[in-house]
């Protein structure tokens, strides 16, 4: 780490939370976010590892914010030989190409705007033109935090979600808020953790950050100060008595728990949760949604009505499991559902370890044993 990035995380503690955001707001302090996430990688060093017996290699993509380091303590811990991949540089695809790898493992970064989009184009030329198997697909990982994207799929195959509206003109937005509901809610593309959703109350304060949407742009807090969306407008209705659910498919398992909503309202980001059974209505709206994408690592977040009915929030690829570290209990027993003979059975047991990448490998090495696939190079 720079010095003066030791200095920054030294004066960090004494500083107060709003002067911090302010500074963030004008500064970039891109650089040292991403140095304090690599500090803190405890395999930041084990950038490859070969395992007698080992029936395959695997490349993991580096992830800018090190959430990749799942997958090294997965592959660790499996025995699965590895080798850490960055997929932002200039030799990437002589990189992946020559390495002699099975597959490839991926964490989708979300970190920038610009790292989100080289990840989108570079993992569809990886799986479509130089044929490797990417895990989670590059489908999986295009749709993740890219909200509007989400919306127009979800709407392609006419899956229930709460109404929003995708302005891409600067007067139809403005026409719009004249006389829509209020209060709206308003999104940004990306942005993990309610970072990016504000809910806005009046007519003016939807005049003004549309206005902002189509001038300076809109940045999802903890953004990079220069990171900023401009030239469309996410507005989603607003839905105050809603639960939210969050379901979720890793290969052949089936997780579920109810989020609870924190001081500001939102569930994203809350920390808070219950330990219900789903029950079926929602493993199979789970089943249905990842069923029809061809997705085998996917999250749904799902809003149910008071009025009973289910809407689909949010789908991302992968996500953090650190709330809760188990990620289901049915009458007390941590487990899974699976489908089987037509119906759901409930399979006790732990599955979560290392945000559910452990489950990951397994499933990939599943497949890869089903369908074993030439080695790329």
């Amino acid at each position: 780490m720079k010095a003066s990035h030791r200095v920054m995380r030294s004066l960090a503690p004494v500083i107060p939370k709003g002067l911090k955001d302010a500074v963030r707001a004008r500064l970039s302090l891109q650089d040292y976010d991403y140095a304090q996430e690599r500090e803190a990688n405890p395999y930041r060093d084990m950038l490859t590892a070969s395992f007698d017996g080992s029936p395959y290699k695997l490349a993991i993509i580096e992830d800018m914010t090190q959430d990749h380091q799942h997958y090294v303590a997965a592959c660790r811990e499996k025995g699965v030989s590895y080798e850490v991949v960055d997929l932002l540089s200039d030799t990437w695809v002589k990189r992946l190409r020559e390495g002699g790898f099975s597959a490839v493992l991926v964490w989708p970064s979300c970190a920038s705007t610009t790292a989100k989009n080289a990840f989108d184009y570079r993992l569809h030329i990886l799986e479509h033109d130089l044929g490797m198997t990417v895990y989670p697909t590059w489908k999986e990982c295009w749709l993740t935090e890219h909200k509007p994207r989400l919306r127009d799929w979800l709407d392609a195959h006419q899956l229930p979600h709460p109404q929003t509206w995708v302005f891409h003109d600067q007067s139809e937005a403005l026409a719009f808020a004249q006389d829509c509901p209020l209060p709206m809610v308003v999104k940004t593309a990306t942005g993990a953790g309610a970072t990016g959703v504000s809910v806005v109350a009046t007519r003016k304060g939807l005049v003004r950050i549309i206005n902002h949407a189509f001038g300076r742009g809109l940045r999802p807090q903890r953004y990079d100060a220069r990171d900023r969306q401009r030239g469309f407008i996410y507005l989603q209705e607003y839905l105050p008595h809603v639960e939210e659910w969050r379901m979720v498919r890793i290969g052949d398992s089936y997780f579920g728990y109810r989020k609870e909503k924190g001081p500001d309202g939102l569930h994203s980001a809350s920390h808070k949760w219950s330990w219900l059974d789903p029950g079926e209505e929602l493993l199979n709206l789970l089943k249905d949604v990842t069923d029809i994408g061809g997705f085998t690592s996917m999250d749904v977040d799902v809003f149910r009505t008071p009025d009973g009915r289910l809407l689909i929030n949010e789908l991302q690829t992968v996500f953090g499991c650190t709330t809760p570290d188990i990620y289901m209990k049915v009458d007390g027993i941590e487990g899974r559902y699976v489908w089987a003979g037509g119906a759901w059975r409930f399979e006790p047991g732990s599955y979560w370890a290392n945000h559910m990448c452990n489950l990951r490998v397994e499933h990939l090495m599943k497949e890869m044993d089903a369908a074993p696939r030439e080695i790329a190079g």
